[in-house]
């Protein structure tokens, strides 16, 4: 009796093609982008702009779609409804209840010139953090280019290397560069920019030590800024501070040490940055912030950069392979090279 038998290669492309479908889409829940501008004749844009990321995402990417009115529909389930806005801790609650991986919100604005600015934030529930970014275009020209090129932009951060960049580093600018190498790797690091053209300002040790370790250097991956951020989600209002009649002097001294240490790093931890940053720029007058993170075997890297002019995240990047030399190539390579958008 003669066996039927496949191909090996066959038999490979058969599993792998039930692996990929077995493998769940990610699900990308959309709110409202309320509407900023003091003229309500442009309201109907609130739901027309996330139906249109929406659409645009489910055409490219392989991804599981909830549209607003879907939402609106589910929360009405619990007697709930579809906000406007959400404050961000709000978000982890909002997205187990409609099972969403990310939701995206957001608002836009008309600017002079009939033209239009969108600032997208995009949570992400397996980290629990934020990322914030704004794009403008034109108003009737390049609505739906502009809502390629931001899908575009959600599309990049979403792969594996969490991937955004606003505007490439001119040669001649001065950096100043945090990593966690140190020694004969931290002077390599420093003469490839140089070489490359790059002024580079002595923020950290030399090549005797570095004080900047691998846990350290992990806390700069999320960055609040101005304009683009990547950011941790905290709940203020989970924090408590019991008192009674057993409580002190001693006892409210030490809670007024603690909200304050809340209002430095937390709560109003975007004017702690800045001044941080203005330091920066009077004492070594860089122009750019840059954030360089390594495994422990030096074989993969990721990068944060920030414009200290303008206080935002222009770039970061996870997943940059190859050797110390490959690394310091493409990080190179990637900073100065035009990231066309059509």
């Amino acid at each position: 009796m003669k066996r039927a038998c496949l191909p090996v290669a066959t038999l490979l492309l058969v599993i792998g093609v039930l692996a990929a479908r077995a493998e769940a889409a990610p699900s990308m829940a959309f709110g409202y982008l309320v509407n900023k501008s003091s003229d309500a004749n442009y309201d109907y844009l609130e739901t027309l702009f996330p139906n249109s990321f929406a659409n645009a995402l489910r055409n490219i990417f392989y991804v599981s779609i909830i549209k607003p009115a879907q939402i609106d529909k589910e929360l009405g389930k619990d007697g709930l409804s579809l906000q406007k806005r959400y404050k961000p801790h709000e978000l982890m609650e909002l997205t187990e209840r409609i099972s969403a991986d990310y939701f995206i919100y957001g608002e836009f604005d008309i600017l002079p010139n009939d033209r239009i600015r969108i600032e997208l934030n995009l949570y992400g529930r397996g980290l629990n953090r934020i990322f914030t970014f704004s794009n403008v275009g034109a108003m009737e020209k390049e609505i739906f280019r502009l809502v390629d090129r931001i899908t575009l932009i959600m599309m990049d951060f979403m792969g594996k290397n969490n991937f955004y960049l606003s505007r490439i580093i001119p040669r001649g600018s001065k950096l100043g560069i945090l990593t966690d190498l140190e020694g004969a790797d931290l002077n390599y690091l420093f003469c490839s920019f140089l070489n490359a053209g790059y002024g580079v300002a002595s923020m950290q040790a030399n090549y005797l030590g570095n004080s900047l370790t691998a846990d350290m250097i992990e806390r700069f991956k999320t960055i609040e800024a101005t304009e683009t951020s990547y950011r941790r989600v905290s709940n203020p209002e989970a924090v408590r501070f019991l008192h009674g009649t057993w409580t002190g002097e001693r006892y409210y001294e030490e809670i007024g040490y603690t909200r304050e240490a809340y209002r430095i790093y937390d709560t109003g931890y975007l004017g702690t940055r800045s001044a941080v940053l203005n330091r920066l720029v009077a004492r070594h007058g860089i122009d750019m912030l840059l954030v360089i993170g390594f495994n422990a075997s030096r074989t993969r890297a990721w990068v944060r950069c920030l414009d200290i002019k303008n206080n935002d995240l222009i770039w970061m990047q996870s997943n940059i392979g190859g050797g110390l030399p490959g690394i310091c190539s493409a990080i190179l390579a990637r900073m100065s090279t035009e990231l066309t958008r059509k």
